[in-house]
């Protein structure tokens, strides 16, 4: 069985263990500081030196009682069953694992004490957590989130503490310990002191202000939350910051008022969406009254527009019995939409892809093409081809 050394000594570097098992892919080692993936967190990276030989350890996963190592290179070659070799972890990558998994147990933990909601999976990667929670939030309730988060993080410290207490012994803490609790005979408990009691096999700082402030970069359906920490945060936070001000000074305003000039200019633009809609759907009308051309019983609409294609073919249902829609959007590309046997819209897009090349295709009643050469005149090659 492995020693899990990383328990015990988070902030330590390097070690010498004995090489127990040689695999395939990689080395069984008698104790190592590589966290093997699981719980939702990524494994440690790293080198294992033996002699003048270095490998990458490229990845670190659980093997029963045991961890296994992955390696790069012909590592069979160099070593052998008791061989002593020299460990040492990416510092910088292990300590930005282990403040974002400390700062998701500090989250999901105000989480629940706040509004007793769950944590339903959280997945820790380099200075980055996605979580989510079982129950949706208000905007209102995750800033009043953040902001104790920041607090606690940043000014007040919060001791982590780990320790082990047998599965017999844990009956009369259950209550108060967050999330599940494993059926294994001894436990591992984090506890961040004045915040959260959780079983937890991860690594962790040691005081909540080596966390430091997060930036949040996605809150959505009040359930998914995905945030950075360390230096990915404070890249970020420096980058938006000087982007911010660059728009309050173009829009000469304070900072402060951003957000309600972004709201209004949001509620500015949707009512204009709304109206360029109306104005398409009437267009639409008037083109189904009065097509371009009638041709051997066929009328041929052309109208040039960037209405969705969605809206445009639920409302061509309404149009007239033989009747041929030609739609041109953005640059060369064409949509066809047709009701009439006797002009497919399969057929006009190849047409169009003989005379100008491109790509494109269909079916009968709904076809697309992206030109390579603009028509200068669209409605005399639909004459040419339904002449």
């Amino acid at each position: 069985m492995t020693k899990k050394l990383y328990w015990k000594y988070p902030y330590k570097t390097s070690f010498k263990a004995e090489i127990i098992e040689l695999k395939e892919k990689g080395l069984i080692l008698d104790k190592t500081l590589f966290y093997p993936q699981g719980g939702g967190q990524v494994c440690d990276k790293g080198v294992i030196k033996k002699d003048n030989e270095e490998f990458n350890v490229k990845f670190v996963s659980k093997e029963g009682q045991n961890i296994l190592h992955h390696l790069s290179g012909r590592f069979q070659d160099y070593l052998k069953q008791k061989d002593i070799i020299d460990g040492k972890i990416d510092w910088e990558y292990r300590y930005g694992v282990m403040r974002a998994h400390s700062s998701q147990h500090v989250l999901s933990a105000l989480i629940k004490n706040e509004f007793d909601i769950d944590t339903s999976h959280a997945n820790i990667f380099f200075e980055d957590v996605s979580l989510q929670i079982a129950q949706r939030i208000t905007h209102d309730q995750f800033k009043h989130i953040l902001l104790e988060f920041n607090k606690i993080c940043t000014i007040e410290n919060h001791h982590f503490y780990s320790k082990f207490i047998p599965l017999k012994e844990i009956k009369n803490q259950r209550e108060i310990i967050r999330g599940k609790i494993p059926d294994e005979d001894v436990l591992r408990i984090i506890e961040v002191e004045n915040c959260d009691l959780i079983c937890c096999g991860g690594t962790h700082v040691q005081n909540s202000t080596e966390i430091g402030p997060i930036y949040v970069y996605e809150f959505r359906k009040g359930r998914v939350i995905k945030f950075m920490v360390g230096n990915k945060a404070i890249n970020e936070y420096s980058k938006q910051n000087v982007d911010l001000i660059r728009i309050v000074s173009s829009l000469n305003i304070p900072i402060t008022k951003l957000p309600n000039k972004i709201e209004k200019q949001i509620d500015l633009i949707s009512n204009l969406q709304e109206k360029n809609k109306i104005l398409a759907l009437k267009t639409l009308e008037l083109i189904a009254r009065n097509p371009n051309m009638t041709l051997n019983q066929i009328n041929v609409g052309v109208i040039e527009t960037e209405m969705d294609y969605k809206i445009i073919s639920k409302n061509f249902r309404n149009f007239p019995p033989n009747y041929l829609l030609i739609i041109k959007d953005k640059g060369n590309k064409f949509m066809v939409l047709s009701n009439s046997q006797n002009a497919k819209a399969d057929d006009v897009v190849q047409y169009l892809l003989k005379r100008f090349g491109g790509k494109g295709g269909g079916n009968p009643s709904s076809a697309q093409v992206i030109l390579q050469n603009n028509p200068k005149d669209i409605i005399s090659e639909i004459k040419l081809l339904l002449a």
